[in-house]
């Protein structure tokens, strides 16, 4: 018999399941050395682990390396093993019944794609960092082990190094040894976690000191940011978050210590590493944000502390229950913030992030909550807005289910009995009909098992409110709804709040008496639901005439959710959303809503849902009132950066470049505002794709003004954004072919490549982005690929013609593409599912 050594760096759910009934009890035990200005590093890894022969030719050890020097099993050479790219077999003949201790000696190379064990270069100071990034499945990039969440195991780092480096692991230094310019550290061995959630962080970091009774907290940078960091504000909401959730889960923080370290170029937001959180450093503020961004920041230092408890402490057993992390890290951590001071509204900021689980959960490729994933490939892609936004949004409608305290004493339950364990969707739905006295297994068959959202329509008549529910596009499916709603009656031009009632919707229609002065009804108000919510058009009118009088900011916010779920299911006119939300943006108090809900949505109207003669009509408009807005003098920095950025993306014609120019290059400013480092390249940017004559000076200076990193991925963005065939050629041939660039490097360029008003340039790039992107999603890693799938796709191409390209491409790949990369499938059929819903509204405007 030929054993098959993959060819795919990939573990499917099967062999995992095969491996944790032979496997137990593992230990590892790591030394690394590393060096300066190296591109390699060395490894000794001692696994221990219990073994239980289960007939099978080969164990599979998961391990990806440059080069093994020795291998020993038991104190003995081991020679009969095989060695592919992505795993090390040993054969099972070899193993022991009970106890094995198996040796590695090895050399590693440093990856640049944000995962792994990534290595950076500060090109302002020529400082080095590197960081680790393993979910769901690079554990095995930096040391041999057995890389999947149900095999948890303790773990002792040693690391040899300069001394100049700080060293950052999931647990605190037990010894350290000094020699000359070079340091030892023996760090404490840790608890019992998935190899997933193993971190070692290194460079020169900067680094700040704080407490939060008992745990020593850590903020760490790099030196060239350290000017940037606010440190007392992340320590604040540290503080606030530990103290909300240790009270809430009625269980203390399981580990000893919290760091939280910036490292560049990551490739999400962050990550939960055991003590250990790495965040991008985006969220290291250098220019002045609005309270939405401070606030989404808040959500994810919460969100990160959420999973110490829920996903750390206890983790699902495959990643089909990825949800159980996702879905209550998402929630809990909103819900948390709610509770504290410094960010009382954040149940508000949470409806605004169900818009990516509407938008998801009505693709093609949507899945249930409590998702399949046959493999780490399909776990991968099931990092979603369903496993995040529509998880949480569900748990909050279980929570109204249930009541608070029940879904609170069920969460306090799941700690205490699973601690350091893995768990199953059964598991958590034991505990909580356990808690409740409710079925809540019956509850879970049409919320975690099923896919798509309702729609809630509703009338007065006759003194009731009469409500119709609609069924899931793809599977009409009909729910129960726990839900609140707000009667208003009108005072002159206002509406003011009459009545708020609780109802349950369970079946096709439902209604509930009113006031007799009830003349307008908000559904699902303070969003304890996921479903969308329609209006009639006498509704509309009211909401046109006196939204801005509603002294509820939540259920301002609602109605502007509503309109833009309409507007995308082509029930609500885009032009007709630009013009009430440019008439009641002048009358929003609230800079959120203003921000979130009106500005945003007018500037991804124009960017997707408006015909090319409609948007010649409404730039030129909307460039308009930006600039009368900023001309302003008594507004704040905060919303002068709202309208600025209304300006930004409406500038095309030559007095309106001109006018960015000259903001620029100092010769007109705006009140309040400051033209900062980011808004400086932005507005090149802006220039240099629309060819204004002014933008190649401009670029040659700022390159000179700015040398940091992100300057320079900056300059790489700018560079793709010429309207120059040559440099879209260079551009293309940098995306396309190996490099020694970092992914996030080449991401800014490709973010640069595609711009609306170059159509004419870019048409050559349709058919290269098919004839380019399976090699790129099979010969490149997942962040890249997806990158380059997303941001190269040519978005403004919004023709019949190119639906017909995605889905000529798709049938000669087998039947819808399955021969397909699984996450080019995804990509591509949601990109024609997008393509669906848009030109229908597009041909609507055409009449």
């Amino acid at each position: 018999m030929t054993y098959s050594i993959d060819t795919e760096n990939i573990l499917t759910r099967e062999a995992a399941e095969t491996r944790s009934n032979l496997v137990s009890n593992a230990r590892y035990t790591l030394e690394l050395t590393l060096k300066e200005h190296a591109t390699e590093y060395q490894g000794h890894c001692i696994v221990e682990f219990d073994y239980r022969r289960g007939g099978i030719e080969y164990l599979k050890l998961d391990f990806i390396t440059k080069q093994i020097h020795a291998v020993t099993l038991d104190g003995k050479p081991a020679k009969e093993y095989l060695k592919g790219d992505f795993a090390l077999y040993l054969k099972e003949d070899h193993l022991t019944e009970g106890r094995n201790t198996l040796e590695i000696t090895y050399t590693s190379l440093f990856d640049n794609t944000g995962s792994g064990f990534h290595k950076f270069h500060d090109p302002e100071d020529s400082e080095e960092y590197m960081h680790t990034d393993f979910e769901p499945y690079d554990a095995h990039r930096l040391f041999p082990c057995f890389d999947q969440p149900d095999i948890k195991a303790s773990y002792r780092l040693t690391v040899n190094g300069p001394s100049k480096w700080t060293y950052i692991h999931n647990t605190l230094p037990e010894h350290t040894r000094t020699k000359g310019d070079e340091i030892t550290i023996a760090f404490k061995r840790t608890a019992v976690f998935s190899t997933y959630l193993f971190a070692l962080v290194v460079g020169p970091y900067a680094r700040w000191e704080d407490r939060y009774n008992r745990i020593p907290l850590g903020i760490y940078c790099r030196k060239s940011l350290e000017k940037y960091m606010d440190p007392e504000n992340i320590f604040a909401i540290t503080r606030e978050s530990m103290a909300t959730l240790e009270a809430y889960f009625d269980y203390p923080y399981p580990y000893d210590k919290y760091d939280q370290v910036f490292v560049p170029e990551f490739n999400f937001g962050a990550m939960e590493n055991v003590g250990c959180v790495t965040f991008t450093e985006h969220y290291i503020f250098r220019h002045k944000k609005l309270y939405s961004e401070h606030l989404n920041r808040a959500n994810t230092i919460t969100h990160e502390m959420v999973h110490m408890w829920f996903g750390d402490l206890v983790t699902m057993k495959w990643w089909n229950d990825l949800w159980l992390n996702e879905s209550f890290a998402d929630y809990l951590s909103y819900f948390a913030m709610s509770k504290g001071t410094l960010f009382g509204d954040a149940l508000e900021h949470l409806y605004v992030r169900k818009e990516w689980a509407y938008q998801q959960d009505q693709y093609a490729t949507t899945h249930p909550i409590a998702a399949s994933a046959r493999d780490t490939i399909e776990a991968f892609s099931n990092f979603d807005g369903i496993s995040y936004s529509k998880g949480a949004s569900v748990l909050r409608q279980l929570q109204y289910y249930i009541g608070d305290e029940a879904f609170r004493a069920a969460i306090g339950q799941y700690f205490k009995r699973f601690a350091e364990q893995n768990t199953t969707l059964e598991d958590f739905l034991s505990i909580m009909s356990e808690k409740s006295g409710i079925d809540i297994v019956a509850w879970s068959r049409q919320w975690l098992q099923t896919t798509g959202v309702n729609t809630l329509m509703s009338r007065i008549e006759n003194g009731r409110l009469m409500i119709e529910q609609q069924g899931s596009a793809d599977n009409n499916l009909i729910r129960q709804h726990a839900i609140e709603f707000t009667g208003y009656r009108q005072s002159g031009s206002a509406l003011v709040e009459n009545e708020t009632q609780k109802i349950i919707i369970d079946g096709k229609t439902a209604d509930a008496p009113l006031k007799p002065d009830t003349a307008f009804v908000i559904l699902n108000t303070h969003d304890h639901d996921y479903v969308k919510v329609f209006y009639s058009r006498d509704a509309l009118a009211t909401a046109r005439k006196s939204l801005h009088t509603i002294e509820d900011p939540f259920a301002r916010r609602l109605v502007w959710g509503s309109l833009w779920q309409m507007m995308r299911d082509n029930a609500f006119a885009p032009t007709e959303f630009i013009e009430m939300g440019i008439e009641l943006a002048m009358k929003e108090k609230d800079l959120s809503i203003l921000n979130s809900h009106i500005i945003a949505k007018i500037k991804a109207i124009v960017s997707v849902y408006l015909t090319d003669e409609n948007r010649a009509i409404w730039m030129p408009k909307l460039n308009t009132i930006a600039h009368e807005r900023l001309a302003k003098t008594d507004n704040s920095e905060e919303e002068q950066i709202i309208w600025f950025g209304l300006l930004l993306e409406t500038a095309l014609l030559s007095d309106e470049l001109d006018y960015l120019h000259s903001l620029v290059t100092g010769a007109e400013s705006i009140a309040s505002l400051e033209i900062d480092q980011e808004k400086r390249w932005n507005i090149i940017t802006r220039l240099m794709a629309c060819g204004h004559s002014e933008a190649e000076n401009l670029f040659s200076n700022e390159k000179e003004l700015d040398k940091s990193d992100l300057g320079l991925k900056k300059a790489f963005m700018v560079q793709a954004s010429r309207p120059d065939s040559a440099e879209k050629a260079t551009s293309w041939q940098a995306f396309t072919e190996k490099s020694s660039r970092s992914t996030d490097f080449l991401r800014y360029g490709m973010k640069g490549f595609h711009w609306h008003m170059q159509k004419d340039l870019l048409t050559p790039y349709v058919d290269s982005f098919f004839e380019a992107v399976e090699k790129i999603y099979t010969e490149r890693d997942v962040h890249y690929a997806g990158a380059f799938g997303h941001d190269l796709f040519p978005h403004w191409h919004q023709t019949p013609d190119m639906l017909n390209k995605i889905e000529t491409f798709l049938d000669e790949n087998g039947k819808n593409g399955d021969s397909l990369p699984a996450l080019l499938r995804k990509q591509l059929i949601e990109q024609a599912d997008d393509l669906k819903r848009i030109l229908p509204i597009l041909e609507k405007q055409r009449g």
